[in-house]
């Protein structure tokens, strides 16, 4: 079994902003694949699931908020006995530009409160990541910017990232960590 987390904050309000980004990603593949959320309230999770070359995956967005994630992936975790190599948190990173993305295998957590939850949560950095550029804003409070919405020109860019970070999750399933970080950890993240 694998486990895939898309990370963000519940409700409407912040459906589309940036620090969505991860509950995005999950949410296209599970339209893709005509999958559906289960609600599962002691975990604080809807969750999906499928077979994706011969082995389980659960697609999780965590119903905690960003800042509280390691609640939900530690019971997540604990309920179904998978280990964190097993794992893959995907997220947004402002360390990354726009369209970038990153996989990383284990490591700090930049400052992410995201991330840092679940480290806390889980007692280790050996947890594997798909880091995703949402770019820098220069001016301004790191956590308005993050909980705001894409412009209209990020839009044209976010359908395209959305799908590149699909495909490169299919490929962590499909392969490993270090498959997937030799192809697309190059400059401008991309498998070309």
């Amino acid at each position: 079994m694998k486990i895939i987390f898309g990370l963000g904050n519940p409700g409407q309000k912040y459906k589309k902003n940036r620090h969505n980004l991860g509950n995005m990603i999950v949410d296209e593949f599970v339209k893709v694949h005509r999958l559906k959320y289960k609600p599962f309230f002691r975990l604080n999770a809807l969750i999906a699931r499928t077979i994706f070359d011969n082995e389980e995956i659960l697609l999780i967005k965590p119903g905690t908020y960003m800042n509280n994630s390691g609640f939900c992936v530690a019971k997540v975790l604990t309920k179904y006995k998978v280990e964190p190599k097993e794992t893959l948190i995907i997220y947004d990173e402002v360390d990354l530009p726009l369209g970038d993305i990153r996989f990383r295998q284990k490591g700090s957590c930049a400052g992410h409160r995201g991330m840092e939850s679940i480290v806390y949560a889980i007692g280790t950095e050996n947890v594997n990541r798909l880091r995703v550029g949402i770019g820098k804003n220069n001016s301004g409070e790191l956590s308005e910017y993050v909980l705001s919405d894409f412009s209209a020109r990020e839009k044209k860019v976010l359908v395209e990232l959305i799908e590149k970070s699909v495909f490169a999750f299919r490929e962590w399933i499909e392969n490993d960590i270090e498959y997937v970080m030799k192809k697309y950890n190059r400059r401008g993240g991309n498998s070309e």
